[in-house]
């Protein structure tokens, strides 16, 4: 009887420690491409947002990279969290700004109260707006 114990408590920490680690790599699958699209803008790599944008929300993810290039910018204390998810979408918020220089000017585009949309297209997570 005491052994049947501890196999079951056995069990149930193994249960309960996968079930955390699966649910820290769907969370890092939403978080990847709210990190590559800031990634995406201080490289200046225009051409990468076909793999990180929606089709819907492309055109918006050129524009909000065009902004910024020619301007030598960099993420400052940048990290993001999963506010919500379901099994094809989710709402990532992240910590941070985006300091960009103009000539002798540095000036900080926050990006604290954003709440972005990533959703499960085609098989892959992608930023879909904010």
């Amino acid at each position: 009887m005491k052994l049947s114990k501890i196999f079951f408590f056995f069990m149930l920490i193994l249960l309960l420690v996968t079930g955390c680690k699966s649910g820290d790599n769907a969370s890092d699958a939403q978080i990847k491409p709210v990190e590559s699209f800031y990634n995406t803008i201080v490289s200046q790599q225009r051409d990468q947002i076909g793999t990180i944008a929606c089709a819907s929300w492309e055109k918006d993810a050129y524009r909000e990279v065009d902004a910024f290039m020619g301007v030598k910018s960099e993420m400052k204390d940048f990290s993001c969290t999963v506010q919500n998810s379901t099994a094809d979408a989710a709402e990532v918020v992240c910590k941070g700004k985006i300091a960009a220089s103009y000539g002798n000017e540095i000036t900080d585009f926050p990006i604290e109260n954003r709440i972005h949309k990533v959703v499960k297209e085609n098989g892959e997570w992608r930023l879909c707006g904010f």
